[in-house]
């Protein structure tokens, strides 16, 4: 996978990114949406708190990480294909989805692949974004990285969130 993209492992973000996490896995959608809010508005002074990229990169790499973790790396000439799927098994066209869940899709797929540009060029993207925008982004990549942790189960090369629908 292998891009780190300007350390967003740092302790900062991790532990504000495993903070939204924990908020989407409570449930708790009036304290994640201002968190969120927050992360996507503000601006932060270097040294304080984390800034949105480095927030969504540790996101995209984590989700990345745990599909790779389930369903094994791939070997030397060998590609990655994902695969999502609604609840109900339908395939989930990455072109018919609105724009942020779409962005989620690609950008942790170029990862899956070790495309590194491609996903470093789609996270820097994602900073240029509006603030609504870079909202439904970050909110979505949390979102699939709670589906993928706590619901995904790998099947032969794909990986099938159990309840995908929020797609």
């Amino acid at each position: 996978m292998g891009s780190n993209a300007g350390n967003p492992t740092s302790s900062p973000a991790a532990t504000l990114g495993g903070r939204l996490l924990q908020l989407v896995g409570d449930r708790d959608a009036a304290r994640f949406s201002r968190e969120v809010s927050r992360v996507c508005a503000e601006l932060h002074p270097p040294g304080r708190r984390p800034v949105y990229g480095d927030v969504l990169a540790w996101v995209v790499e984590a989700t990345a990480g745990v599909i790779i973790a389930r369903l094994g790396g791939t070997g030397p000439e060998q590609t990655s294909i994902l695969d999502v799927r609604f609840a109900d098994g339908r395939y989930v066209d990455g072109e018919a989805l609105p724009a942020s869940e779409r962005w989620v899709l690609r950008t942790v797929s170029a990862f899956l692949a070790e495309d590194v540009v491609a996903g470093e060029r789609s996270l820097t993207a994602a900073e240029q974004f509006d603030i609504a925008l870079r909202a439904e982004i970050l909110a979505d990549a949390l979102i699939w990285l709670d589906l993928v942790l706590l619901r995904g189960r790998p099947v032969t090369g794909t990986l099938v969130p159990a309840d995908a629908d929020w797609l």
